[in-house]
């Protein structure tokens, strides 16, 4: 950390050192390398919430964006499409593998995620750390920066280490997810402060709160499985029962549409279907159970449904279906039938909250996305002022594309066009 004596200057400063503010640092020596830069963050090192990654594994872009990125990520799309035809999926690939990171893609979920292939988040962040440190760019960690005016030429920015002057400033500063890393929504008033208007941040990508009984009886199992929202919307994927309700992948990446109705619509409560049979129907769940209760009669209901699912989840569906432990298959009532059919096809779990900012992996909200060029990022409110990362409300699903958004919004923001 350098020592700020006086009023510092620089050319550009780059406020907040998540993966965007890295990026924008590099990206300014790499198009303006005669420029100055300091990068400035509050924390005690840069890109703390990179080194969580993938699960400490680095998941640092995805292959589908080389379909259309406005798929993936949430926000305008013109501005989506202009950010990644700057710094799309290949790009980010070269750019790693010019640094010495090589990505491959990880097979088992066939969801596209692209990992280093050292599988090391952290030896990530460090590798990108040395690049600043070879470009010659000033780091002030340990930082917190109070407020920053434009002087009309430059930036004037206070910070807990003294005044620091720039021409140009890039606000990178993130969003509201995982605090104990140091995030802590104070770019969302500095933008407040200079003239942006800021859409209500709330968790995305974050587990969900839900009294029911599957989740009681089955706290601690991990299946595949189908999710279906109110609307129609269905995800496949892991989802974990716990002790407050549901995790796991299916329900991460379903959560941002149930946050935003229970957060900022305000509802009191959001329903989902469960399936234990992803792309199946009710129809095709009733065809194969009527076919086994026909050959087995006299088998215990519970143990009619072994081989389809676990002995565990077998026990948890009869209990949740009401129906007895001595219950043979051919003393079923159609009522019945149809209970432990719709337990099996769609369960419904109501979700009443989230489990907030300390397990959310982003954030949705923050700077309105039209008030920066949607080429540029620069700010249409104020002089020599760019915004990038997930300060500004453009979020992606789950599996590298925020950390995509991050490394392309960062590069285009560090062209200080």
């Amino acid at each position: 950390m350098c020592i700020l004596t006086g009023m510092d200057n620089f050319n550009v400063g780059v406020i907040g050192g998540g993966a965007a503010g890295i990026m924008a640092a590099l990206s300014v020596k790499k198009h303006h390398p005669e420029k100055s830069v300091i990068l400035i963050d509050r924390t005690f090192e840069l890109g703390r919430k990179l080194l969580i990654a993938g699960a400490g594994r680095g998941n640092l872009t995805n292959k589908n964006l080389q379909k259309d990125p406005t798929e993936y990520i949430h926000g305008p799309k013109a501005l989506i499409q202009h950010i990644f035809q700057q710094l799309g999926y290949q790009d980010i690939v070269t750019f790693f593998q010019d640094i010495g990171i090589t990505l491959y893609e990880e097979q088992k979920t066939g969801r596209g995620k692209m990992f280093p292939s050292i599988d090391h988040a952290k030896t990530v962040r460090d590798i990108l750390v040395d690049e600043l440190t070879t470009n010659h760019v000033v780091v002030q960690v340990n930082t917190e920066v109070q407020s920053m005016t434009y002087a009309g030429t430059a930036w004037n920015i206070q910070t807990t280490n003294g005044p620091v002057q720039v021409q140009d400033c890039i606000l990178s500063c993130g969003g509201k997810t995982y605090p104990s890393l140091g995030s802590n929504g104070s770019g969302y008033e500095l933008a407040r402060s200079i003239g942006h208007t800021i859409i209500e941040p709330i968790p995305s990508a974050v587990p969900l709160v839900s009294k029911n009984t599957l989740s009681h009886l089955l706290q601690g199992e991990k299946l595949g499985m189908q999710v279906t929202s109110e609307d129609g919307v269905s995800m496949i994927g892991d989802v974990l029962f716990t002790q407050y309700g549901l995790s796991g992948s299916a329900i991460l990446d379903m959560s941002r549409n149930i946050s935003i109705a229970l957060h900022r619509h305000h509802q009191t409560q959001v329903v989902i279907k469960l399936s234990f049979f992803p792309g199946k129907t009710e129809r095709d769940i009733r065809q194969v159970l009527e076919e086994r209760w026909k050959s087995h009669e006299d088998q215990l209901v519970a143990r009619s449904l072994w081989g389809l699912v676990t002995t565990k989840v077998a026990g948890a569906v009869c209990a949740v279906s009401e129906i007895p432990k001595d219950k043979t298959v051919g003393n079923m009532t159609m009522e019945e039938k149809n209970r432990v059919i719709q337990t099996l096809s769609s369960y419904e779990c109501r979700i009443t909250d989230t489990r907030g900012w300390n397990e959310a992996e982003f954030s949705t909200g923050g700077v309105v996305a039209d008030e920066v060029d949607d080429r540029t990022l620069a700010s249409k409110k104020v002089s020599h002022l760019y915004i990038a990362g997930e300060l500004l409300d453009v979020d992606g699903d789950v599996g590298g594309f925020n950390l995509s958004w991050a490394w392309a919004s960062g590069w285009v923001a560090g062209k200080l066009q």
